[in-house]
Order: structure tokens, then sequence, then C-alpha cells
């Protein structure tokens, strides 16, 4: 049986349902991309909290390589980031604790940067044991 001509015109889609195929694909996309939006920002979030620490680590694992721990508070901007560096260095308890030449200090590493209009701030403590400047 041979196809009319009535048959071949109607093979194609018709513009309704043209139009019907981009509104659920516009209805789709609606739904889908702040999802993605929000996946990827939750991500860089990760990824630099992630760097923050390693910088904060770094930091303190330096206090007290050359021997001597210099109390005290130093800043820094770290070079080609956009991250900012606070090290607190200072003794660790009471009068009785700085009697002695070797004592305890607390040391605090606070890396901070923005994340958009959000500042964020990553801070690791921890006890260091050595002689004082």
């Amino acid at each position: 049986m041979a196809p009319s001509d009535k048959d071949r015109i109607q093979r194609g889609f018709t513009l309704i349902e043209v139009l019907v195929a981009f509104v659920i694909l516009a209805l789709f996309l609606g739904a889908v991309l702040p999802s993605l939006s929000a996946s990827l920002s939750a991500t860089r979030t990760s990824n630099d909290t992630l760097t923050a620490t390693a910088y904060a680590q770094s930091l303190i694992a330096g206090v007290g390589v050359e021997g001597l721990i210099t109390e005290g508070e130093f800043t820094n901007t770290l070079e080609q980031t956009r991250f900012t560096s606070r090290l607190t260095v200072r003794p660790y308890g009471g009068p009785a604790a700085t009697a002695t030449d070797a004592r305890l200090y607390e040391v605090t590493a606070r890396i901070g940067w923005r994340d958009g209009v959000h500042r964020r701030t990553v801070s690791l403590t921890t006890l260091r044991y050595g002689t004082g400047q």
C-alpha cells in the first residue's frame, strides 16, 4: 500500500507540539539550574575550607622548628591567594607554668577569606612544648 500525499504531510511535528516541548524543557531547566548552582557553590566553599585548613596546619607546624618559640601575633596575606593568616602564640597556663625555661604554648592559626559576600574563617588551636624567647 503506497503512502498517500496526506500521510506524508502529517509526518512532522505541529507548532503546538514544539512549543509544549520547549515549555517542558524550560520548566525542567528552571528547577535544575538552582540546584546545580548551589552544588557548585558548596564545592567551592569545601575546596576553600580544605585549602585554608592546610595553610593553618602548615603555620602551626612551623612554630618552634628552628628552636625557640616566639610569642606574639603575626599576620600575613598569603601570596597569590585571597587568604589572610593570623598566627597567635602565647604561654599556656598561669605564672607557675612560666617559671621554667621550657613550657607549653598555645598556638592558634586563623585563616580568613572572602566567599562572595561572606567572610569565612578556619581556626586551629594546639599546644606546643618548647623554649621561649
